[in-house]
């Protein structure tokens, strides 16, 4: 388990505790900075026995867990908190997202399912306030949005060699060929 210092050591004036379980401990290190700046203490650990041990030693306001541990998996641990910790709050934050999973995490007591890849700044706001009070200049971008850019990044990459980008993008070329007509600016 790994703490990122002594509680003392960071201004808390909201004295909001986040404990983080991600078994890629590695790569939280981004969002644990950004909450400690936003003056939260932040636990992580890589494992789910971890991340019960900071539970029970801290009591957190809010828990933040991937779905799949090593020894166990996330939605393991969001009954477990549930029931040992009535008053935090438990989001999953997973690169396994799909809708069944995201239904059987609310099913299992959690309050959130944010799907991974998400921005810093984008997740600490959902953690800090809630789902409905995300500030306006920390929205996720609509999927076609996300869709028609990276499209544009591939033919650009294959110097627009539509049956190139096609297998680069493991598409049939006259599928690209009309996703490439639908997200051409109208006249």
């Amino acid at each position: 388990m790994e703490n990122n210092g002594e509680f003392k050591d960071y201004p808390i004036p909201s004295r909001v505790t986040v404990v983080i379980a991600d078994p890629f401990i590695e790569k939280t290190e981004s969002l644990a900075s950004n909450l400690i700046a936003r003056g939260c203490r932040v636990m992580r650990s890589s494992t789910l026995s971890e991340a019960m041990a900071a539970c029970l030693a801290v009591q957190p306001s809010i828990v933040v867990t991937e779905m799949r541990f090593p020894d166990g998996t996330g939605l393991e641990f969001v009954k477990w908190a549930s029931s040992r910790l009535p008053s935090t709050k438990v989001v999953i934050h997973s690169w396994f997202a799909d809708v069944p999973i995201a239904v059987a995490a609310v099913k299992a007591g959690a309050d959130d399912f944010v799907p991974k890849p998400t921005d810093d700044d984008f997740l600490a706001s959902i953690l800090l306030n809630g789902s409905a009070n995300i500030p306006p200049d920390c929205r996720i971008e609509e999927p076609d949005r996300v869709r028609q850019e990276h499209i544009e990044e591939v033919m650009r990459r294959t110097r627009s060699n539509v049956s190139l980008a096609a297998r680069h993008l493991n598409l049939h070329r006259r599928s690209l060929q009309r996703m490439l007509k639908r997200y051409q600016p109208s006249a």
